[in-house]
């Protein structure tokens, strides 16, 4: 499960999501919409780690991830995917390539099994 509790993200005077609370069940699909600059890439920053709230806290697992440095966080992300938006792959690399390149910097799997 992932949880966000109370989270404010602010830019300066600039307020992006104020005082949001959105839990997300494991097996659950979810759609985030809404118009440009309303914070659907923030929420997605804030769950992988990328980002963190201004206030609030981020629960993946029930395990408050908000003050994680970057070893723990890269122990998340492992039971998470994500494709940035306009298909942000490398673009010199075949598509088995560019999700074969996160295995290979995060794991230690064989090239077969890769």
């Amino acid at each position: 499960m992932i949880r966000l509790r109370n989270v404010t993200v602010a830019y300066g005077d600039r307020v992006i999501l104020d005082n949001i609370n959105l839990d997300i069940h494991q097996g659950e699909t979810l759609a985030i919409l809404g118009a440009s600059g309303s914070g659907k890439s923030t929420i997605l920053r804030l769950i992988i780690g990328l980002q963190k709230p201004t206030r609030g806290q981020v629960f993946f697992h029930d395990e408050d991830i908000t003050a994680f440095d970057e070893e723990q966080l890269t122990a998340v992300r492992r039971h998470m995917g994500m494709v940035f938006q306009y298909s942000a792959l490398f673009d010199s690399m075949t598509v088995g390539e560019n999700v074969a390149f996160g295995l290979r910097q995060h794991t230690k799997d064989d090239e077969a099994t890769i």
